[in-house]
């Protein structure tokens, strides 16, 4: 009996210090929470308008009255990430590693207890992986992906109904149903494949499911800009696009992102002349995080529209950025600015500063480097029609082209990109007929080249194909694009993303 009456007793001790210590753990989740204030709201609120310093006033002094809040961190961080994200200012980025470090580690100690907690530190993991990327460190930016799926996906479980998540989960779920070959490794480090639809559907949920909150309305235009670039570069839904970024992007007078994300998607659809003039009426820059960003984006709509002050802008941008990202592709496009004058000297010069600033890693500064390196004098006649088509200018630029004479076009290059932009053109123009005989064409002549023109082209094809109901034709020529064009040395990345996203709609 009395050993039984000691089990006892020793039963009763482990559960009463097993029930306090639950009470403890409990009661420190509780010591924190996720409250946006009025006044977090509006330092949230100035940070997309990139008044940095007013916003870390308002948080600086948040801080004081409450430091168990983890918003506070939250958009502490998101001060930093975007002052590194707009300016790549590498000496601002050494400043900053320790601060950032500090903040993301202090989030980490404030579990609140609800799925805010991972939502803040996914969030905080993504944009540190965005600038390891643009600082071309890619193994630290692989491991922060791993981080942020880590804690999204432990949410979705914890807490599914938490629709925030959405955003992150169906960011990396689109993103990673397509990631091109050479990022492989990051999908097998953090043992996601991603699933378009699935994505597509929990960005949906979110956007599409009221909110009463305040912090929702950042989150939601950050989240239609998220949905409206996978809807344009992976599923082809071009007014889809417009039509869900336009709402969230109204005050784009007075706010800089807004205006960034407007002007990208105008730009996108076809809306240049839209994109010309919301960038004319961006705000004023922040004097010391200026977004210079967006006078390239000026300077290549105004390109595209042959308006004779499109370089002011590029050299704004090649003069004033700190960055290195898209350096090659403005000078490349001074270039060709010189070209359209047939001033030869001076497009030289463009070129072979295009060899010896900024750096290869996104594509259209790898395509910039190699064209500058081989001095590719273009015809203006084919510049010309190129630039009015990206603009969707569609009926100018076919004028320009039917007025060439291809057989004195001197290149193999040069005769190419005549016929790939004629499809084009009778693609856009829904001319389809014409448009299949040129891509053919084009295939034919161009398979065994290092330019991007073939394999391009049976991308477009496989478009065509799927648009007339007739899907294993569609397939073949995604298939094609895919794989027989070894010997192409262009735009790699985009051709298979793009090939990617349109075999998974077939389920291949």
């Amino acid at each position: 009996m009395a050993s039984l009456k000691h089990l006892k007793n020793t039963f009763k001790r482990v559960l009463f210090l097993c029930l306090y210590l639950a009470s403890l753990s409990l009661s420190a989740k509780n010591k924190y929470q996720f409250q946006m204030t009025d006044q977090l709201v509006l330092a949230q609120n100035l940070i997309s308008e990139l008044k940095f310093d007013e916003a870390q006033k308002i948080v600086a002094a948040q801080k004081t009255l409450s430091n168990n809040n983890i918003a506070i961190p939250w958009l502490e961080e998101s001060i930093i990430f975007f002052k590194l994200f707009i300016t790549e200012d590498p000496l601002l980025y050494k400043q900053e590693q320790s601060n950032w470090d500090n903040v993301v580690n202090r989030a980490k100690s404030m579990d609140c207890g609800d799925g805010w907690y991972r939502f803040v530190l996914s969030d905080m993991y993504l944009h540190k992986a965005l600038v390891h990327f643009k600082f071309d460190e890619q193994f630290s930016g692989g491991f922060d992906v791993q981080s942020a799926y880590k804690y999204v996906k432990t949410n979705h479980t914890l807490y599914p109904n938490f629709l925030p998540d959405n955003k992150n989960f169906g960011f990396l779920s689109c993103v990673f149903s397509t990631v091109p070959s050479q990022f492989q490794w990051v999908t097998k480090l953090i043992g996601l494949d991603g699933n378009m639809s699935e994505g597509i559907k929990s960005v949906e949920l979110y956007l599409n499911t009221p909110q009463s909150g305040k912090e929702h309305v950042g989150l939601k235009r950050e989240t239609a800009f998220i949905y409206a670039m996978i809807q344009h570069h992976l599923n082809k839904q071009t007014e889809l696009s417009w039509n869900i970024v336009e709402p969230y992007t109204r005050q784009y007078k007075t706010n800089t992102m807004e205006a960034y994300m407007r002007a990208t998607i105008a730009g996108h659809t076809g809306r240049n002349d839209e994109m010309i003039d919301i960038l004319k009426h961006k705000p004023p820059y922040n004097a010391q995080y200026a977004f210079y960003y967006l006078d390239y984006m000026l300077g290549l709509a105004k390109l595209r529209r042959l308006d004779p002050d499109a370089d002011v802008y590029f050299k704004i941008f090649t003069i004033k950025y700190k960055g290195k990202h898209y350096m090659k592709s403005a000078y490349r496009y001074l270039a060709w600015i010189s070209l359209l004058e047939n001033d030869i000297a001076t497009a030289k010069t463009y070129y072979s500063l295009a060899t010896k600033h900024g750096i290869n890693i996104i594509e259209e500064d790898k395509y910039a480097d190699k064209e500058a390196k081989e001095q590719i004098m273009w015809p203006s006649a084919l510049l010309k029609a190129r630039l009015l088509f990206d603009g969707r200018y569609y009926a100018q630029s076919l004028k320009v082209l039917q007025a060439i004479d291809a057989r004195v076009l001197n290149s193999a290059r040069f005769k190419l990109d005549y016929s790939y932009r004629k499809a084009r053109v009778y693609h856009e123009t829904k001319a389809y007929n014409e448009a299949i005989t040129l891509y053919k064409d084009v295939i034919q002549k161009g398979q065994n080249t290092s330019y991007y023109y073939a394999a391009f082209s049976a991308l477009q094809l496989g478009y065509i194909y799927d648009l007339l109901k007739q899907s294993k034709t569609a397939i073949a020529y995604y298939k094609m694009a895919l794989d027989d064009f070894p010997d192409n040395k262009e735009y790699e990345s985009s051709i298979e993303q793009k090939t990617k996203a349109a075999l998974k709609k077939h389920n291949q």
